[in-house]
């Protein structure tokens, strides 16, 4: 009887657990506000300990996160350089990429690129959230 008592508790556990997703620009509800609860309200003076890193290429979008991964959108210019000046385009050529990572190490799972030419005056780059 006390397994059978027991069993909502586990079964739900994991679920209580994880952290919630931000699968989309500022958030799940677009507003950016983050609704987990106990959310820390000062940060230790050397900081958090890293989990993982993973290098990332050029873009503006932010990463989403969502069932235990990590997507990335990024782009890798081939040839050219950013003008980093407003009014003058930038030339580029490069491979625009979406990769998906474990939230939990860091590997990357997949990857997906695509030849993409850039010749706008505000930087190169992925501009939207995956």
């Amino acid at each position: 009887m006390r397994i059978l008592a027991a069993l909502p508790v586990l079964t739900l556990a994991p679920a209580m657990l994880m952290a919630d997703d931000w699968p989309q620009w500022l958030g799940p509800n677009r507003d950016g506000v983050y609704h987990e609860q106990n959310v820390v309200e000062a940060l230790p003076a050397d900081g958090l300990p890293v989990k993982w890193r993973q290098p990332a290429k050029t873009g503006y979008a932010g990463p989403a996160v969502a069932g235990g991964k990590v997507y990335l959108f990024e782009y890798e210019i081939t040839e050219g350089e950013l003008a980093y000046q407003a009014g003058t385009p930038d030339k580029l050529e490069g491979l625009e990429r979406v990769r998906c990572l474990s939230a939990d190490t860091g590997e990357e799972l997949w990857k997906h690129e695509y030849p993409c030419r850039y010749s706008v005056s505000y930087g190169g780059g992925p501009r939207c959230t995956p």
